[in-house]
């Protein structure tokens, strides 16, 4: 009996010491990923092969922008800061804002974005920003956003490899 004790003791104590090892290298994974912006878009088309066969085939479709990242904060600290850029920023208009949900729709020019902060931790944010495109401005505004949010935040914040 006492030896089924000891190899149990063992094994408990074996997988305790390998799991916080393995929870080490995911703090690690994810201290990488902050402040790395991932962006991803798709280009506006003059006309769409998915369209049923009555369709216009002369009809431009819009593209879509959208970037994320992760910083090292409280979501609705994020969150009330991006609002504050939105809101100092005179060729934005704030269109709907759900403080609970910590999203918030707005336009800039002719493009309508969204951006949504999700709290992954007490101390980790993510914040996602998609907007439509015309694939005509040279600087994605998902990006600037951003951009502009970590830099009030005092993140260091840059485009993913």
């Amino acid at each position: 009996m006492n030896h089924v004790m000891r190899s149990i003791s063992m094994f408990l104590a074996t997988f305790i010491l390998l799991s916080g090892v393995a929870n080490a290298q995911w703090v690690f994974v994810g201290r990488k990923a902050l402040g790395k912006i991932k962006q991803i878009t798709g280009e506006a088309t003059e006309g769409a092969s998915s369209q049923p066969a009555d369709a216009s085939k002369n009809v431009p479709q819009q593209g879509y922008d959208a970037a994320t990242v992760l910083l090292e904060a409280p979501a609705d600290k994020v969150y009330s800061t991006a609002v504050r850029v939105l809101q100092a920023n005179k060729d934005v208009r704030i269109s709907r804002k759900d403080d609970r949900a910590l999203s918030i729709e707005f336009i800039d020019g002719s493009m309508a974005a969204g951006m949504q902060v999700t709290a992954l931790s007490e101390t980790v944010s993510q914040i996602l920003v998609v907007s439509t495109s015309s694939g005509k401005q040279d600087t994605s505004i998902v990006l600037k956003g951003i951009l502009r949010v970590c830099k009030e935040m005092g993140a260091h914040c840059q485009p993913a490899d």
